[in-house]
């Protein structure tokens, strides 16, 4: 008997003891599993917090996102109303046919109009990717710019007025007569510019006026520079404002060296000063 149970009571040691390290492993890897589970768990809540809070921000920049498209929209569509708003009365400048009988405060004008120029191109600069309203203000713009090239404003000759437009006791015949433009004092060989851009329909000796110039600037606007010693362009020739195109002399019938210069509107004669910053008139 004391044979018999010796091997058997082994045997039950030994798988007693591998169960012992079974169960053993089996709870400790347990352990293991939910340690990481834990952590996992853990990972999940964090990740799902940082996508909640990032689902928030998303959110926000959307909100964002469309409150500045709106706004864009808003404005494309303000300046785009703007832009037809500022053709139209830049069409009524430049399509007005008897626009220049009603300049009286042309230098004004022009500035007014050079600034709503300058505002529309720096307006349109934010808004450059509207390629069919940057065509249309650039229209709009050369429009205007030649319109304001074509006003006779600038200073044709570098002196003072030493006789005004209007009635005058003539320096030649001595009678009362109508002066129709303005004496502008000067050496003989100063230069002559051109008053307004446009075209030359006379250059050549006529009668009073001598070597003379008459440019038509297209607009009702005729220019004359009289007196000329020599003549710098010829008719039939396009002018730029402020280019030269004659020099001061004292042709025809004349006193002595300088600019008759005359500002006609459908053919009669204005006052130059009108339309002119001359230099003050000498006293």
């Amino acid at each position: 008997m004391k044979n018999f149970f010796k091997p058997a009571w082994c045997l039950v040691i030994i798988l007693l003891l591998l169960l012992l390290s079974v169960i053993y492993l089996l709870n400790a890897k347990s352990a293991r599993l939910e340690k990481t589970n834990n952590v996992l768990g853990e990972q999940v809540q964090n990740m799902s917090r940082t996508l909640t809070e990032q689902n928030k921000v998303q959110e926000a920049n959307m909100e964002l996102i469309r409150i500045l498209q709106s706004d864009q929209t808003n404005c494309k569509t303000r300046l785009s109303e703007f832009a037809k708003t500022y053709t139209k009365i830049s069409g009524s400048y430049v399509k007005k046919s008897s626009r220049g009988t009603s300049v009286n405060i042309a230098n004004h004008t022009i500035e007014d109009i050079i600034k709503l120029n300058t505002l529309v191109k720096n307006m349109d600069m934010a808004f450059n990717n509207n390629n069919d309203l940057r065509l249309e203000l650039e229209k709009s713009n050369n429009e205007l710019e030649e319109f304001v090239d074509a006003l006779p404003t600038f200073i044709p000759a570098k002196g003072k007025i030493t006789s005004p437009f209007g009635m005058r006791n003539h320096p030649i015949t001595h009678t009362r007569k109508v002066h129709k433009g303005v004496d502008i004092d000067a050496q003989t060989g100063d230069p002559i510019m051109a008053a307004a851009s446009g075209k030359v329909i006379y250059a050549g000796l006529s009668g009073g006026y001598g070597n003379h110039v008459i440019v038509d600037h297209g607009n009702g606007f005729k220019t004359v520079y009289g007196h000329s010693s020599k003549l710098l362009v010829k008719a039939g020739q396009i002018v730029k404002k402020g280019q030269k195109i004659a020099l001061v002399g004292s042709t025809g019938r004349s006193t002595g060296p300088h600019l008759h210069f005359e500002i006609r509107i459908a053919d009669t004669a204005v006052d130059p000063v009108k339309y002119v910053e001359f230099k003050p008139p000498t006293q």
